[in-house]
């Protein structure tokens, strides 16, 4: 009886095994991403014995396999692998088999005679884990009895910073028209790295058109928008006899067609049109409507006009020669708005400025008339009164300066009685305007002897003192000349850069480049100085010419 029971026990387990192994196997089959541990953040890595030997020559089509240490996936494959010289879609297919990628030309395709090919595989493959892309994966072949193996190298650069470009295309086309870069696919292309060189290897004799990318969209075609480029001057020439070509790629976005996203034209006194980009520099004309006061803010256009229109009027902007455009303002009506419009101003009291500054207030519309009988400037503690003479801003109509020779160290504060101030509209202030601030100690401030030397006299040159990357501190514009030389005084203590742009057209900013046109954008010279200290002189010499 117990040797049965034994028997049936041993027969139920065999059972149970068998039952099993089909779902252990699967398990098997199937790797499952590991959890916890430390992110894997290395790449595939090919298995050379294991894989179709690179570099053939007198190749002819086969399947190529690449082996791998790890499990591998595909990722968009049929864009990220570009081949050259180049192949349609439909003429080659890519799978995965285990732990290898299995890439097969199809009956349709026709490889060219004595061309050496070469496979870049992008970040198509990626291991299955973490999606570390397999790095700078190339497989080369020549149909013929050799191999090209000429080559080129180059740098890419931001346009406006100077800081290399990491993972920037530079692509080389056998086609010389301007419009392969919109809609074909490179003979060669090299992916730069963390210090912005690139290298392209195994490339016949010829001449190419050359173009910088960095491909947001990853398709290897320009597809405008946000998408940087570059190009050289000339073609590139590729010779057995010759040297291998060198480029500097300044990489930079095409100026954007300005356009509009936005109104509000059925406010009467005020029209406020938003823009897709800055708009300091528009002109605003107005031909048949009533007179304006105008403002920027950013990306922002706001017109003011004080005078009842019995009809539609027309607002015409225009930015150089790249926007214009008409916007028709109805008449609106203005008793309910005169009603319940307030003068106002903005900002907080308690404010601290530079020695060499003056006060500013800001309203929220252009001012019309200033009586300075119900304005008191009081000084310090000691309360004496002091004549504040406000001036208008001729640029920005709805702001106040106080051009007093302000004291340092001093205390001020500033009153301005209801009627001391009227807008364009005929609205006084209601209320007092009441701001306290403080004049701060020249021993606050560093000053600054800025000396360039080697310009080109026949340039024109924007001068920059920048502090970070884009904000402006100071600017100057010199033409004519061979050296500036100027003092900086009373500025904040802090990290500057000198920022010098070849103003090339003259119109006193830089300005990006043009594909089409040709036009390469202007050339920008940066050099950081050294730290500028609270009451301390700064000597900043700057050398254009190369020792």
């Amino acid at each position: 009886m117990q040797k049965r029971y034994k028997k049936q026990r041993r027969l139920t387990t065999f059972v149970v095994v068998l039952f099993l192994l089909p779902f252990l196997f699967f398990h098997c089959a199937n790797p499952i991403p590991p959890e916890g541990g430390e992110r894997d953040e290395t790449p595939p890595q090919l298995d050379t014995t294991e894989s179709t030997a690179n570099y053939q020559t007198n190749f002819s089509k086969q399947p190529i396999e690449l082996a791998f240490d790890e499990w591998v996936e595909l990722k968009d494959p049929y864009n990220e692998i570009v081949i050259s010289p180049p192949l349609e879609r439909s003429e080659y297919e890519v799978s995965i088999k285990r732990r290898s990628v299995i890439f097969e030309f199809t009956e349709s395709a026709e490889l060219r005679d004595s061309a050496t090919y070469t496979i870049n595989f992008g970040e198509a493959i990626q291991d299955l884990t973490e999606g570390n892309a397999a790095d700078y994966l190339r497989f080369v072949f020549a149909t013929g009895d050799q191999l090209d193996s000429l080559q080129m190298n180059g740098l890419i650069v931001d346009a406006r910073s100077g800081e290399p470009v990491e993972e920037a295309l530079f692509m080389l086309y056998d086609e010389l028209a301007d419009s392969v870069v919109y809609d074909g696919k490179p003979f060669y292309f090299g992916k730069t790295g963390e210090n912005g060189q690139f290298q392209i290897n195994n490339i016949k004799e010829g001449i190419f058109k050359g173009f910088a990318l960095l491909d947001e969209g990853r398709s290897y075609i320009y597809d405008g928008g946000n998408e940087k480029i570059g190009f050289p001057d000339s073609l590139i020439t590729l010779s057995e006899s010759g040297p291998a070509p060198q480029v500097r790629i300044r990489l930079f976005q095409e100026r954007s067609e300005p356009r509009m996203v936005d109104n509000i034209l059925d406010e009467f006194g005020t029209v406020k049109i938003l823009f897709n980009q800055p708009v300091e520099g528009m002109e605003v004309t107005t031909p048949d409507g009533p007179a304006i006061d105008r403002n920027y803010d950013r990306d922002t256009l706001e017109v003011w006009y004080a005078e009842a229109q019995s009809e539609p009027w027309s607002l015409i902007v225009n930015l150089d020669t790249i926007y214009r455009d008409t916007f028709r303002v109805p008449a609106v009506e203005s008793e309910a708005f005169l009603q319940t419009a307030r003068l106002e101003s903005s900002g907080s009291s308690g404010s601290s400025i530079a020695p060499n500054k003056d006060y500013q207030l800001t309203f929220n519309h252009p001012l019309a008339v200033i009586d300075t009988s119900l304005m008191t400037l009081l000084e310090d503690t000691s309360r004496t009164s002091v004549p504040p003479l406000p001036v208008l801003d001729t640029i920005f109509p709805n702001k106040l300066y106080l051009q007093y020779n302000l004291k340092a160290g001093i205390s001020y504060e500033l009153q301005i009685l209801p009627g001391g101030l009227y807008d364009i509209f005929g609205i006084p202030n209601q209320d007092t305007v009441s701001q306290n601030f403080r004049v701060q100690e020249r021993k606050e401030f560093g000053n600054l002897d800025l000396s360039i030397t080697g310009l080109d006299s026949t340039e024109n040159y924007v001068i920059q003192v920048t502090e970070g990357e884009d904000k402006v501190i100071l600017e100057r514009l010199s033409s004519g000349q061979s050296s500036f030389q100027e003092r900086f005084s009373l500025l904040p203590p802090g990290k500057y850069t000198v920022r010098l742009i070849t103003d090339w057209n003259g119109n006193g900013r830089w300005d990006t480049g043009d594909y089409e046109l040709r036009r390469q954008p202007e050339p920008i010279y940066l050099e950081a100085m050294e730290q500028l200290r609270a009451n301390w002189d700064l000597e900043a010499t700057v050398n254009l010419i190369p020792e």
